[in-house]
């Protein structure tokens, strides 16, 4: 007997397109890094309180602004 699959319905197709919109638009504006960071500091360094989100941001900006790279601005 075949496994009984879940029909797909426009919800379900809007829903997941939806959820595909929001990570694309978190990585495009840098906003999921925040979220890479504090799983990077639970997993290598558990004992350490992590940033919050504006001290993180904070020290983003420092760093950009005291190693600009190649950028356009």
């Amino acid at each position: 007997m075949r496994p009984q699959s879940r029909p797909i319905t426009l919800v379900g197709v809007a829903g997941r397109a939806w959820r595909g919109l929001v990570w694309f638009v978190r990585g495009v504006t840098g906003e999921s890094r925040y979220d890479s960071y504090l799983a990077h500091e639970r997993a290598v360094h558990p004992d350490r309180e992590p940033m919050t989100p504006a001290e993180y941001w904070r020290c983003v900006y420092s760093e950009q602004d005291a190693n600009p790279g190649s950028r356009c601005c």
